[in-house]
């Protein structure tokens, strides 16, 4: 252990930042955006979302929180540092007002309509870009080498590139360095609380599973406040639930109870056309 010790100190700088123990929490090697929250950075190898890598988020359902969870982060990056984002293939159609409300600059974020097929090639081709401040993609059935180039490809750029799966993708390798598994949690009261208390205290667990450094000893809760005011507004219906395909928005669903509460159950109850992931939107 000595000898590889001081082997790594030997080391030219440039190569140092890249070794890393697995007892230790990396450094950042092509720099980081912050996420926002201080708790999550502090997880993070670098201390922050890393750029020139693959991060996954892995998620049972779209609009879950994970939009909200890279927010801060989008909104660096547009509106402070002029830099463009990129959404490829989300399965629902962005929400600007939400969008905006977070201080994400509307004009630096471009959203590419793609088949499932198509959307790694295009999500290579936005990384090869000079300019790009982020990359989202969202891939259903990603297959291993998909993956690996987007790893390779990010590896060349200086963007941060997501790539949204479903949580069932846990169990499956993958090329991305750092893999991240969200799932919604509700407030201890939820049963009890009014509608604003509850969307003040909506949250996500934020476990990061794989990273350069040592595992977790337990997930990270982070507290994602919904705004009424940004989400679709119910239509009136006598006696009935809102239905799940009325708020098919990328960035949230605002009747996320029975998604937490209830799991897959709930999805399954959902009508075919907000299942599909690759069901096509029109903009707004």
């Amino acid at each position: 252990m000595a000898a590889a010790l001081h082997a790594t100190s030997a080391l030219p700088s440039r190569l140092r930042s890249r070794v890393w123990q697995g007892d230790q929490l990396a450094g950042a090697t092509a720099g980081v955006v912050s996420s926002g929250y201080a708790a999550l950075d502090a997880l993070l190898p670098g201390e922050g979302w890393p750029a020139g890598s693959l991060t996954e988020l892995l998620v049972e359902h779209g609009g879950i929180g994970e939009m909200r969870l890279v927010a801060p982060a989008l909104k660096t990056l547009t509106a402070r540092d002029g830099k463009h984002v990129v959404l490829v293939a989300p399965p629902w159609q962005p929400y600007a007002c939400a969008l905006k409300a977070w201080g994400i600059a509307l004009e630096r974020v471009v959203w590419v309509r793609a088949r499932e097929d198509e959307a790694p090639w295009a999500a290579e081709q936005v990384l090869k870009q000079e300019g790009m401040g982020a990359v989202l993609v969202w891939l259903a059935k990603a297959r291993p080498d998909a993956v690996r180039r987007l790893q390779v490809v990010a590896q060349d750029s200086r963007a941060l590139a997501f790539l949204v799966r479903p949580a069932h993708a846990r169990s499956q390798s993958s090329a991305a360095p750092l893999r991240i598994a969200c799932e919604p949690v509700l407030p201890p009261d939820a049963d009890t609380i009014d509608r604003h208390r509850w969307l003040q205290e909506a949250a996500v667990s934020v476990d990061v599973f794989k990273r350069r450094g040592p595992p977790l000893a337990r997930p990270l809760s982070v507290t994602l406040p919904l705004q009424a005011g940004l989400l679709p507004s119910p239509q009136s219906q006598s006696g009935h639930q809102r239905q799940w395909h009325e708020s098919n928005h990328v960035v949230d669903r605002s009747y996320l109870a029975p998604v937490a509460a209830g799991g897959g159950e709930a999805a399954s109850g959902a009508p075919a056309a907000a299942r599909i992931p690759g069901r096509s939107a029109q903009p707004a």
